[in-house]
């Protein structure tokens, strides 16, 4: 680990992937949600998928169905809900257990099947409490033209804590993020951009000052691919990553 050279350097920490993946492990406690804004093929998939390794009951749900990135993360695909009794007994048992939400088929039925699945998982996985959900490629889940699923969502981020369900959703602009994702969540990933203005109403969102933000800023230009990764908790650091390919 080493401290970043800006303005207030004690407010900031630079950490490796790893280190960082391993700090997450601890520090991101269940009920807890992420939300990520990053341009397009600024690696916010990559950055999910190396989140949530760290959880040890994952569901990630892949909208587009086959989606590269989630591939890559090597888990086995759920098609039904609710688990079978053998997937059942694993996660009694104790197991990791870590599913890619449904099939690849390019149909319109096998899309519509897709998007059902993931609308019977987002019920069902806060009512049982305990899991992970990874929500990446938010505008097609909550467009009413594909997914359509905001109304799960949305009580999914606002009700979720108690039950221990934390998630982690995306988007590629500020102004495309549905203001309950962000309101909800306890750490908010940035990827790197030279738009300081959008990056300040994020922190304004976080409950952080400009200057903070413009501090990680310069200390983000240092990391190509970079992230910033802040807390809603204004005592805690803000802290740079770069996330590394699955």
């Amino acid at each position: 680990m080493r401290r970043c050279t800006v303005a207030r350097p004690s407010e900031f920490e630079a950490l490796q992937w790893r280190r960082f993946l391993a700090r997450m492990s601890t520090d991101w406690k269940p009920g807890e949600h992420w939300a990520l804004i990053v341009p397009t093929g600024g690696g916010k998939t990559t950055f999910a998928g190396g989140l949530a390794q760290t959880r040890k009951y994952v569901l990630a749900l892949d909208v587009k169905g086959g989606d590269a990135t989630l591939r890559r993360l090597g888990w086995e695909r759920l098609t039904k809900w609710p688990p079978s009794h053998s997937e059942r007994q694993e996660i009694a048992d104790g197991h990791p257990f870590r599913r890619v939400v449904g099939g690849t088929g390019r149909s319109e039925i096998d899309r519509l099947k897709r998007y059902d699945l993931c609308k019977r998982v987002l019920k069902s996985v806060q009512e049982e409490g305990g899991w992970t959900v990874v929500g990446t490629d938010l505008k097609i889940l909550t467009h009413p033209k594909f997914g359509g699923l905001w109304d799960e969502i949305e009580e999914l981020t606002l009700l979720a804590r108690e039950a221990g369900v934390s998630m982690i959703t995306d988007m590629q602009r500020v102004s495309g993020q549905p203001r309950e994702s962000t309101d909800q969540a306890t750490w908010l990933g940035i990827g790197y951009t030279r738009d300081v203005d959008a990056v300040n109403r994020l922190g304004e969102m976080m409950g952080r000052s400009r200057a903070e933000m413009r501090g990680a800023i310069s200390a983000l230009g240092d990391l190509p691919y970079g992230f910033l990764v802040v807390n809603r908790d204004p005592r805690s650091p803000i802290l740079v990553t770069r996330p590394e390919k699955l």
